[in-house]
């Protein structure tokens, strides 16, 4: 005998896990905010300042006093921002309907208006003319911005004065294996909840951030991730945050089956510390380097990354390293090369940011470096020996740099 059980509205339910993945959406979902942001630009005949939708993402709720997280590159170039949250009561709040009360405010504003809205975007609305979660009513809040993270795309933002807030529950990424079902929960296109399943692809993956640096142990996915899916939570089977989505891989910009996801463990220590502080205070080395694998077999540096520059006033500098230079007589000096921080070989980039940031500010640290020097060859001629040489650097807190302050 089959047994099937019946769904809200009359659908059937053929198994035991589309019953749970309903179960986890419709638990999961009021979490889960649409974000809507506008840039400013000047009306040409009347001259007068007009806002414009500049972009739209997702987000979710990370705590009943209003915090909501999202991607730094969804509201990177924003004037302002509008987020959208389903919040309990009503009937049928996110049928069709009218607006009441807009409002605008700049993102570093200190005040928020409230703007609730009984309208709703395709895709909010089922095939059968059914309101999707109708206990729940759509309204829009304005935002401001707590914090941002450029390095790990991560950004927080406020909303004030919001009753019945649901927060996600966040779960962790340690321990994640490929294989393990994943679902995703945005807002692709402008379809608000869109809820699509997948499994994880893959762990340890690196992609750039709108800063430039790698984030490390990206979460890889095939469940379906889109334009407007990003900020949105990746959840694991039972229904808890693992990831955030941050990218796609895709020639024409559309779900290709591989998503890049933002760790959990990131998301927590990033957001905590924003919330907090912010803004993220990281241990600062201070050199600019050469990652380029052609460019060192060019100069016949085995391994390790070049130094170009050190900052001064740096802790690099103040420990003795030294970046690329030219003397009196016009010959270029290779810099040092970084091999090693705290015996644990660098190769990279990625294993340069990776391993700093495995420290606080004020630790010392190991940094073992090859510094070339010209001695004579067998046949009289000069010869670029490499020698190593360690370094003890005690790292300071980015914020405190002159140079990154400017």
């Amino acid at each position: 005998m089959t047994s099937t059980a019946i769904a809200r509205g009359g659908g059937i339910c053929a198994d035991s896990a589309e019953e749970g993945r309903i179960a986890i959406f419709e638990r999961v979902a009021p979490s889960v905010v649409y974000i809507d942001t506008f840039s400013e630009r000047r009306d040409a005949f009347s001259a007068n300042v007009l806002e414009v939708p500049s972009g739209s993402g997702s987000g979710f709720v990370w705590d009943m006093d209003g915090h909501i997280v999202t991607n730094f590159h969804v509201v990177q170039e924003a004037k302002s921002a509008r987020v959208a949250i389903l919040t309990p009561g009503g009937t049928g709040g996110m049928g069709m309907g009218r607006r009441r009360n807009t409002a605008t405010v700049g993102l570093a504003g200190t005040t928020t208006t409230t703007t609730t809205y009984t309208s709703v975007r395709p895709g909010a609305i089922g095939s059968d003319g059914s309101t999707v979660l109708p206990e729940f009513t759509r309204t829009v809040h304005v935002a401001k911005v707590v914090g941002v993270d450029p390095t790990k795309d991560i950004a927080v933002l406020k909303v004030d004065d919001v009753v019945g807030l649901r927060p996600i529950e966040v779960g962790t990424s340690t321990g994640l294996r490929v294989g393990q079902g994943s679902l995703a929960i945005g807002n692709p296109f402008g379809l608000d909840h869109t809820l699509t399943t997948g499994v994880i692809s893959g762990i340890g993956r690196e992609v750039r951030s709108p800063s430039g640096r790698p984030i490390s142990n990206v979460i890889q996915t095939d469940a379906a991730i889109n334009p407007g899916n990003s900020g949105g939570p990746l959840l694991d089977s039972s229904g808890r945050m693992i990831g955030m989505a941050t990218a796609i891989y895709s020639p024409s910009g559309a779900s290709a089956g591989v998503g890049f996801a933002i760790p959990a463990d990131t998301v927590r220590y990033v957001v905590e510390m924003l919330i907090k502080k912010g803004q993220i205070v990281r241990p600062l080395l201070g050199v600019s380097i050469l990652d380029s694998k052609q460019a060192r077999q060019a100069l016949g540096i085995p391994k390790g990354i070049l130094i170009l520059e050190v900052k001064p006033g740096t802790p690099a500098a103040q420990a003795g390293l030294r970046g690329l230079r030219r003397t009196e007589s016009g010959i270029v000096e290779i810099g040092d090369i970084i091999i090693a921080i705290e015996e644990i070989p660098i190769e990279n980039e990625g294993d340069l940011f990776r391993s700093i940031e495995s420290f606080q500010p004020g630790d010392v640290v190991t940094v073992t470096v090859a510094r070339p020097e010209i001695e004579a060859g067998i046949d009289g001629g000069p010869e670029i020996k490499l020698k190593e040489i360690k370094f003890a650097v005690k790292l300071i807190a980015s914020d405190d740099s002159a140079f990154l302050k400017g």
